[in-house]
């Protein structure tokens, strides 16, 4: 291309128009400002200026000219950016080169294909019924243009006779997928009785079909295009090309396990959606989305299937530096599903509690597992080690925390407690007053009655008891049962021969629970108070042991005392 009509193009394009397509701009002065679409920022660096025709990211330094900017967003040569907007101010190539595609009449056939699937949905008898279908699913025509999706009549041939009109030849038909021969060399069409969803490339260009079946007893649910000479099901996502603008203006975009579901999303105000293909992400799918955007939304079903699809794709797109969030759908649902049922808005205000990614897979790979059985802790480590893997160490130091303090299993270091993050935690006021409350209520009981004092006794031992005055009263009455088994407690004489704690005895009289009759009435109440003391011994144990860690160099030492800190953490989460 002439480099003078390189410069005309770039003078006569409206740099603020084309820049609006893909960022959000705000009016400073004579120039406009916004977030740069070409990595991430919290504050605008991203410039327009309409007077010198740039836009220009004074961070990353990307942009420029009109055909520069096109080229960086969308990905393409500079040639094609040229092409492209120069159509717009109405620039015609009359002298450029011509060079043919030879797939472009692959291409034309599938337009055609797509474009009769399209009119038999509206202008046939069978297909009157699969537009009820879709029109119950409230898929209305606006949307059934913008995804071109069509009809394959419940005829042998119709599709095969249509593109033998337009002079297709058979073997192009084969070669797509879209027609076979059987043995007797008749040809037939391999869609039939099925509403068709057709699959673009990156540019936009129509290269294969998904296709639903109508009829409840066919095996196959959906049947996809073989792979062609223009068709690679791992390299394609379903939406992308009419994703790319939305994707690139509102920096993320919404990954999907099926049709319906990117269709819904669509509808609900959603354009930056796409899907895969009935297959596990590929990598290069991955590439695909990172051309596009840095944040990915796992949109995937929230039955178990499609947990475990999420937790398979988070290292997949991790490991390309993708940010990724997840939509967690509440009750096994799709969300197709859950915008039928709930509604727009509903669907709207999920996206306001996205989880991260790691929190996901923290919280997921805890259910159903019991962590006092071996298997269960080796599987657990070795999901986190599979999520973390090349993870920040912030992160990587945050789950081991997480799941050392909360779970008292170390994730990523194997034996080697030594190099285990750790810090004292300062015991909560609550669990403090919990566990005095719970002693008091044990010395009150044992003032009354006897009636619990062997499961007391051999529960609650005197190192339970860090006040003491208490634990001196607790030593006599233990005592006194012990002499006395079969006999009710006397206050006067317990205080006279047993007991030097009057004060505290007469303090305890003096209670509302001891005038009211508090007593343990049942092995849950008696269970509940148990939890409370020994819930702050073993935090006041392991408080301990860190002080500890804190004064030893001898390695061998520190060891011991974060093996004990993991030991009681155990006990916590089986209490």
């Amino acid at each position: 291309m002439d480099q003078n009509l390189y410069a005309k193009i770039n003078q006569e394009t409206d740099i603020v128009s084309l820049v609006s397509e893909y960022v959000d701009l705000t009016k400073r002065g004579k120039n406009y400002m916004g977030l740069c679409p070409f990595h991430d920022e919290k504050s605008p660096s991203f410039s327009v200026t309409p007077d010198k025709q740039l836009a220009y990211c004074f961070g990353c330094h990307k942009g420029g000219s009109p055909i520069n900017f096109l080229s960086q967003i969308k990905n393409i040569s500079t040639h094609e950016a040229a092409v492209i907007l120069g159509k717009r101010i109405g620039i015609t190539f009359s002298n450029e080169p011509v060079i043919k595609d030879p797939l472009e009449n692959l291409y034309n056939l599938m337009k055609d294909a797509s474009s009769f699937y399209q009119f038999a949905l509206k202008n046939t008898d069978s297909g009157k019924i699969a537009l009820d279908y879709l029109n119950q699913r409230k898929i209305d025509d606006d949307i059934l243009n913008h995804f071109e999706i069509g009809y394959a009549p419940d005829q042998v041939d119709s599709l095969y006779k249509m593109l033998r009109s337009k002079k297709y030849s058979v073997t192009d038909m084969m070669t797509l997928g879209l027609v076979k021969q059987n043995e007797e060399g008749i040809y037939y069409d391999v869609f039939r009785n099925r509403i068709t969803f057709p699959i673009k490339d990156q540019k936009g260009a129509i290269i294969g079909f998904s296709a639903r079946a109508l009829n409840k007893n066919e095996k196959a649910k959906y049947i996809n295009s073989t792979e062609t000479p223009i068709f690679k099901k791992g390299e394609q996502l379903y939406h992308y090309s009419d994703s790319i603008t939305s994707s690139i203006k509102q920096k993320h975009v919404i990954l999907h396990e099926g049709f319906f579901d990117v269709i819904a999303s669509y509808k609900a105000g959603f354009n930056a959606s796409v899907a895969t293909m009935g297959t596990a992400l590929t990598s290069d799918q991955v590439k695909l989305l990172k051309r596009i955007t840095n944040h990915v939304v796992i949109a995937y079903d929230g039955d178990s299937a499609g947990i475990d699809a999420t937790l398979k794709v988070i290292p997949l797109l991790k490991n390309e530096k993708v940010n990724v969030s997840i939509l967690n759908l509440p009750n096994k649902m799709d969300p197709d599903d859950y915008i039928l049922k709930h509604g727009k808005e509903k669907y709207h205000k999920l996206f306001d509690k996205l989880l991260d990614a790691y929190q996901f897979g923290y919280m997921e790979y805890q259910k159903g597992r019991d962590f006092t059985k071996a298997d269960a802790i080796t599987a657990f480590k070795k999901d986190m080690q599979y999520l973390l893997k090349n993870a920040d160490p912030t992160i990587i130091d945050l789950y081991e925390r997480k799941s050392f303090d909360e779970l008292g299993i170390q994730l990523l270091i194997g034996n080697n407690y030594s190099k285990l993050p750790i810090k004292e935690k300062q015991i909560p006021r609550q669990m403090i007053n919990r566990a005095e409350r719970a002693i008091d209520t044990i010395l009150i009981n044992l003032l009354k009655e006897n009636k619990y004092y062997h499961k007391i006794k051999d529960n609650i031992s005197l190192t339970h008891i860090n006040n003491p005055e208490k634990r001196k009263l607790y030593k006599d009455l233990l005592y006194y049962y012990e002499i006395n088994p079969n006999t009710a407690l006397d206050i006067n004489l317990f205080m006279q021969g047993y007991s030097k704690q009057t004060e505290l005895i007469k303090s305890y009289i003096e209670t509302t629970d001891y005038k009211n009759n508090l007593l343990i009435e049942d092995d849950n109440q008696f269970q509940n108070i148990f939890k409370h003391i020994t819930d702050y011994q073993i935090q006041l144990e392991i408080n301990s042991h860190i002080k500890a860690i804190e004064v030893l160099e001898d390695e061998s030492k520190e060891a011991y005392h974060l093996k004990q800190i993991e030991q009681l953490r155990k006990q916590v989460k089986n209490i």
